[in-house]
């Protein structure tokens, strides 16, 4: 048998980010890498989402979506060593040493919007690191 490992999803707010449109994946992660990393770092930052990584989108649908920008960064539970038991500071510090340490292997912006609201989201997929 072979074992499996679930992808867990962090998001947060992108505050203080003026998003970077139209940059290739690698120049999308360092552009916006010094701001995750603040935010990684702060204590106040409220996590807006942690747990499974989402496999689908909110199709314009008002009622999923979030409004505003955001970051949503996915690895493997075995690289980021915690659980959806642990602590908040636990989940930040986990995905702030992936993205202190590691180059995601995409990087993209995903724009969504329904009727009323409109969500942009930095996403940064981390694959097997170790």
């Amino acid at each position: 048998m072979e074992l499996t490992f679930d992808e867990f999803a962090l998001t947060i707010e992108a505050k203080d980010l003026a998003v970077p449109f139209g940059l290739s994946d690698d120049d999308l992660f360092l552009a916006v890498r010094d701001n995750l990393l603040g935010l990684l770092n702060d204590p106040g930052t409220s996590i807006i989402h942690f747990g499974y990584a989402p496999d689908n989108t909110a199709d314009g649908n008002d009622e999923l979506l979030l409004d505003g920008f955001y970051y949503r960064i996915i690895g493997y539970e075995k690289n980021l060593g915690i659980d959806l038991e642990s602590s908040t500071s636990e989940v930040l510090h986990a995905f702030k040493y992936l993205v202190e340490n590691y180059k995601p292997f995409w990087s993209t912006i995903i724009f969504e919007t329904g009727d009323v609201k409109e969500e942009v989201t930095i996403e940064l997929l981390y694959q097997d690191v170790f």
